[in-house]
């Protein structure tokens, strides 16, 4: 399976038509494919566009697709970047370890 984090879309959403869709994936099919794009179909997340899965074998995409539906349940309110995730770091307690290692 070609799962990974999730990366921002490339190319243009005019180059891709969307072959299956639930609540949380959209399953898309290249316009061209190969030799133009490096894949040929791809799974993005629906809140925001972010792919998880590509494939050149349609066989592939929906074992992928299948796998998603049963077992992956998005987190939706899990950041995906560190600019998220600081919100939860004490910055007071940050700061006064630094300050403390400086001469």
């Amino acid at each position: 399976m070609a799962f990974r984090k999730p990366i921002t879309t490339l190319g243009g959403l005019i180059w891709w038509n969307n072959i299956k869709q639930n609540e949380y994936f959209i399953m898309q099919e290249h316009k061209v494919g190969l030799p133009i794009w490096p894949y040929k179909y791809r799974i993005t997340t629906r809140e925001n566009r972010m792919e998880i899965a590509n494939s050149n074998d349609f066989e592939e995409i929906l074992m992928d697709w299948k796998y998603l539906e049963k077992y992956a349940i998005p987190q939706l309110d899990e950041a995906i970047d560190i600019g998220k995730s600081i919100k939860n770091i004490d910055l007071l307690s940050v700061i006064a370890k630094t300050i403390k290692y400086l001469p």
